[in-house]
């Protein structure tokens, strides 16, 4: 077996466990390639060759896996996410078990699902329009304050950055979404509009309840205008109800579509996967890739 190892040095706690995971993955005849991210380094060029391997491993947290999955998409060779960063929900989602011998045999056994990403638009302060693929969350608002706020602090105390960004934002700004989707447009009051390629965030609470990453559709939720206090109900809603089949998400209003076009006024900043980008537009869009990835799963994998 022929495996390219991609790993981001700096994602977070777990970051040195990729050196056992690549001797428990290692057998007699195999080449293991092993590549790391930096400053200097052009993820593209990283994968340029990736089709002349067996298996590919992204190594970091979900920023890192994000980038790397946009430049693999449609290659179809085999993926496996380690998860070495700070939050690794997009592992989560995936569910596979993250023990290293358990990874190493899912990588070795090859077994795949195919699975979806995300793909956004926006324009920069220069209104030179941009793109990048997503696989988690992307949005405006809320959750753009908490991950700019989280930032600076998540590299040293982990998920509390983004749970202490949270309580310092008493009181959201409040913004006028035009969401055109599908053919479809609803105009909503909101301090959030997020739109998602998986659900599942901290504490295996499940945001949007239904959304899958291999379904063809992305799901978009608007936050109704609250302050802090206010999402208790959505909150405690989460903790009681984790898959949101029963009490469903209060204060929210979802849809699903393929593509959607959105027009935040005013503008509250935008992030994807937990990275904040410049946007002064207000206006961005977003749709489906469908099965454009080849993910590594195990039984235990909510994909299986």
């Amino acid at each position: 077996m022929r495996c390219l190892i991609i790993h981001n040095p700096v994602s977070g706690p777990r970051s040195d466990e990729i050196f056992a995971f690549a001797h428990a993955l290692s057998a007699a005849g195999d080449e293991i390639v092993m590549r790391f991210l930096g400053p200097a380094v052009k993820n593209d060029e990283v994968v340029a060759d990736v089709r002349s391997f067996d298996r590919v491993v992204v190594s970091g947290g979900d920023g890192t896996v994000s980038n790397l999955l946009d430049c693999l998409r449609d290659t179809h060779v085999p993926i496996l996410v380690f998860p070495s960063g700070t939050a690794n929900l997009f592992f989560n989602n995936i569910g596979n078990a993250p023990e290293i011998a358990a990874l190493a045999s899912a990588c070795r056994a090859g077994r795949t699902a195919s699975v979806d990403m995300g793909e956004l638009f926006w324009k920069d302060g220069a209104g030179e329009l941009k793109r990048h693929g997503f696989i988690i969350i992307a949005g405006s608002g809320f959750d753009a304050t908490i991950m700019e706020k989280a930032e600076p602090a998540k590299g040293e105390i982990g998920e509390i950055a983004y749970f202490l960004s949270a309580l310092s934002t008493l009181k959201p700004d409040v913004a006028h979404f035009t969401i055109e989707h599908d053919g479809e447009i609803d105009e909503i009051d909101g301090i959030s509009c997020m739109v998602a390629n998986t659900s599942v965030i901290q504490n295996d609470i499940n945001l949007f309840p239904g959304c899958r990453m291999d379904d063809g559709l992305i799901d978009i939720a608007v936050i109704e205008p609250a302050a802090l206090v206010q999402l208790l109900p959505t909150v405690l809603a989460g903790v009681l109800d984790p898959q949101g089949l029963g009490l469903g998400r209060p204060q929210f209003k979802m849809f699903k579509a393929k593509e959607v076009k959105v027009t935040c006024t005013p503008s509250l900043g935008m992030q994807f996967d937990g990275e904040v980008i410049s946007n002064n537009t207000g206006v961005f869009g977003a749709r489906v890739l469908p099965s454009c990835l080849d993910i590594i799963i195990d039984d235990f994998s909510n994909l299986a």
